[in-house]
């Protein structure tokens, strides 16, 4: 994995939400562990927490023979603010937006894509 290549998706990120992006952490999923985060700005209590909540969701999903989560888990906040948790595999990646000013469909239709694709050329990198 390359760290630096992490970092670059978060600033590809920034590129393309602009100012309604408040934070953004990628962490380990099993242990919640900040790999990288915006600005070097890290949340690692929040970071451990959606770890655990992803995990028993997915869990509560598989046990109710539910569908598997898909490319986002959406949290509707308070103030306009969105919580959107990407879980990819062995990562996490968290953000906080204000949807007052990024509309959330560039967010999941523009950013998030262009975001991840740099993610995944990250973790090919040794």
């Amino acid at each position: 994995m390359n760290v630096q290549k992490l970092k670059e998706s978060l600033v590809v990120l920034r590129e393309n939400l602009g100012s309604g992006l408040i934070a953004a952490d990628i962490y380990g999923a099993h242990d919640g562990q900040t790999i990288a985060a915006l600005d070097n700005k890290p949340y690692p209590v929040a970071d451990a927490v959606f770890s655990r909540i992803i995990k028993m969701m997915t869990e509560a999903l598989n046990d109710a023979k539910f569908p598997p989560l898909g490319n986002y888990v959406l949290m509707d906040l308070q103030d306009n603010k969105v919580g959107i948790v990407l879980p990819l595999g062995d990562y996490q990646w968290g953000m906080l937006v204000d949807s007052a000013k990024t509309p959330l469909g560039l967010a999941l239709n523009v950013a998030i894509p262009k975001a991840i694709k740099t993610f995944k050329e990250a973790l090919a990198e040794d």
